[in-house]
């Protein structure tokens, strides 16, 4: 990844904001380029039950979506769709360029009721994926 990190934002209702690597799910809709076929893992969080989106009453089919390269918490890319998307880009911008993982950013504090928080979610998703079951 380069040292250069510039996230994209286009400002539609909702807010669209992409920074790093693209994603193509299983029916060719891009998500969020990636290169010689890397895999990622996906996480996903949806703001339907984000108490701020609920507040605003906005964000129903919003989502924050962060791709690692697979098997760690490297990020490589993110998509963003939701008001404030150009506000929320910011803080993943900031963990790739200074290499904080998505566990990192999931064990960030975050201020609440705030859309920032699905960020958070996704940095959640990761760590609860590495639980292991106990018999």
């Amino acid at each position: 990844l380069s040292s250069l990190v510039i996230p994209a934002v286009m400002y539609t209702d909702p807010e669209y904001a992409t920074i790093g690597k693209i994603y193509v799910d299983e029916n060719d809709n891009v998500v969020s380029p990636i290169e010689n076929n890397e895999e990622v893992d996906v996480y996903k969080a949806e703001l339907q039950h984000n108490d701020r989106a609920i507040l605003d009453s906005s964000d129903k089919t919003s989502f924050v979506k962060i791709l690692c390269k697979k098997g760690t918490g490297t990020i490589v890319g993110c998509t963003i769709v939701s008001s404030r998307a150009g506000e929320m880009i910011n803080e993943v911008t900031l963990a790739m360029k200074h290499d904080i993982s998505l566990e990192g950013v999931g064990r960030n504090i975050h201020s609440y009721p705030t859309l920032g928080e699905a960020v958070m979610g996704c940095g959640i998703q990761f760590i609860n994926s590495r639980w292991e079951t106990m018999n």
